[in-house]
């Protein structure tokens, strides 16, 4: 009778344990999920959704569901981007390019320089920003809103180094091209979800 108890505690004990591992990953997974949620729609209201929502939901548990930490990790996916777009270009200049297309590199090379820049003062500053301090915080806000601004008309006007000069070869535009736009397009969807959540203090 005794070894048939301590029989039933053991399988007991096994029901129990499956039973708490069960409902924690079943919550962990309804947690995810709506983080998950919490990013698709956030992806929505931007301009480019398919690129924001492959960029963003990787790090849905770090976002978890929170509109700063959302534009904080946006900002930090574009900064990263940003750095190896570059670091690519300047490594093209080292290239076999005709004068006008070291030119429009070197425009090009400055101007995502001042977009990195603008992209780490951006991080800098949100990451510090106190929500509750209200006067402070539509003040930052309003300085990261310019910074960001300010990251994607360099981008911008880094593709139209190429365009002012028609004597550079279309292959070394392309090039250029395909990384800086898609850092250009980070960077609207970064600013997007910047002005969320600025607009979460709005009265």
């Amino acid at each position: 009778m005794k070894i048939l108890s301590q029989i039933q505690f053991f399988f007991l004990s096994i029901a129990l344990l499956i039973s708490i591992t069960t409902s924690s990953t079943t919550s962990s997974t309804y947690s995810n999920q709506t983080n998950i949620d919490f990013i698709k729609t956030s992806c929505n209201l931007t301009l480019y959704k398919t690129l924001c929502y492959t960029s963003l939901s990787p790090y849905a548990l770090t976002i978890d569901s929170n509109p700063k930490k959302l534009a904080v990790t946006a900002l930090n996916l574009t900064l990263s981007s940003a750095k190896s777009t570059a670091k690519f270009i300047k490594n093209i200049r080292h290239g076999n390019l005709t004068r006008f297309e070291a030119a429009a590199v070197a425009d090009c090379v400055e101007e995502i320089g001042d977009s990195v820049k603008e992209l780490q003062d951006s991080i800098r500053v949100l990451d510090s920003t106190n929500h509750n301090d209200s006067s402070k915080f539509e003040m930052v806000m309003s300085d990261v809103e310019t910074w960001v601004s300010a990251a994607l008309t360099d981008d911008n006007t880094c593709m139209d180094c190429f365009v002012r000069d028609g004597r550079a070869k279309a292959a070394v535009k392309d090039l250029v091209r395909r990384h800086v736009v898609k850092v250009a397009r980070m960077t609207s969807n970064a600013l997007a979800f910047i002005n969320m959540y600025a607009s979460t203090h709005e009265k």
